[in-house]
Formats: C-alpha cells, sequence, structure tokens
C-alpha cells in the first residue's frame, strides 16, 4: 500500500492553467489513456483539493462520479454533493486524514489526485511514497504549480514511460 501523487503537469510545472482548468490537458495530452484505468484499479481511496472537486463538479455534465472509492475533499467551503458519490468533505490535519485514507483502501493505495499544495501538506510529513507525473509538451506559462515546496533532496527516479507523442510519464520514489 503506497500513497501516490499521480497527476499531469505541462513542461513548465503546471498542473492547471490560470482559470484553474484542466482543458489544456485534454487537447495537449495522450488520446490513448487506458494507463489511466489501470492505475485506477490499484486506488483504494483520494484524497483532492477543492479546486480539483469543483472542476469535477463543473465538467462531469450530468456523468456520474467517476471513482468508486471514498474521496475525501480538504476544503473548507461549501460544494453540493453527486448522487452516488462516497465523497467526504474534510478539514484538518492531513496526518489523521491520512490515517483514516490508508484504513478506508485497505491494501490498495491512496491517490493524492490533483492540489499542488495539498500534496505539498501530505509531503511536509513525509507522508508521500511516489509521484507519477505525466509531463505534457505544452507550455502553460502560469497557473497551478505541480509542487507547492521547494525540496533539497532530488527524487529518484522509479521508472519512465512515453505515453503517446505528447507525454512522458516519471514514477518516483519520495521515500526510501
Amino acid at each position: 500500500m503506497k500513497t501516490i501523487y499521480f497527476t499531469a503537469c505541462s513542461l513548465d510545472g503546471y498542473i492547471a492553467d490560470k482559470n484553474d482548468s484542466l482543458l489544456w490537458l485534454f487537447k495537449n495530452g495522450p488520446t490513448d489513456i487506458s494507463f489511466i484505468d489501470k492505475f485506477v484499479a490499484t486506488i483504494g481511496s483520494i484524497a483532492m483539493g477543492a479546486s480539483t472537486y469543483q472542476w469535477l463538479l463543473d465538467n462531469l455534465n450530468d456523468q456520474p462520479w467517476p471513482y468508486k472509492v471514498p474521496c475525501f475533499v480538504f476544503t473548507h467551503r461549501q460544494f453540493k454533493t453527486i448522487e452516488g458519490a462516497n465523497v467526504r468533505f474534510v478539514q484538518g490535519d492531513v496526518v489523521e486524514r491520512h490515517k483514516e485514507l490508508k484504513k478506508l483502501a485497505g491494501d490498495k493505495n491512496v491517490w493524492l489526485m490533483g492540489g499542488g499544495d495539498l500534496v505539498g501538506q501530505f509531503h511536509d510529513h513525509g507522508l508521500v511514497d511516489e509521484m507519477h507525473i505525466q509531463t505534457v509538451a505544452v507550455f502553460l506559462n502560469e497557473g497551478k504549480k505541480l509542487f507547492n515546496r521547494r525540496t533539497e533532496t532530488a527524487f529518484k527516479i522509479k521508472e519512465i514511460r512515453q505515453r503517446g507523442d505528447t507525454c512522458v510519464e516519471v514514477i518516483y520514489n519520495v521515500r526510501g
């Protein structure tokens, strides 16, 4: 069981554009995204920030909630819920919430979805095991940063995979 930051970013290190949108990714990212389904099959719980949840709300377009596992949305805002979604709106210490996420995940992984600042909070407490970063060959020049922390220790590359002709996935070991 691992806690994994799985996300896509631009060449210049942004996960969302200046409007918190991911539409840039769907225009420029890999066309074969079956690797995402394989990753999701390994997940037992999800943590995401409020901006990611808001983007999903705005872009689901009456489609059902795409995740079958418990999802914690870290927020101080009030949101509507989605019918059939196992979503919990949480606040507070990521260490305590991480314990809950791990328990809910069972023998599967915890997915840190979106939210460079939220991932940074998990990282600050040594809770991130791996980062799976799909870098798409496009520059955004502004927006939401991939990782909102400074770290003096280089992450170790575990694996590199090409994803179509516009994207490369690098898996980094963060701990161990």
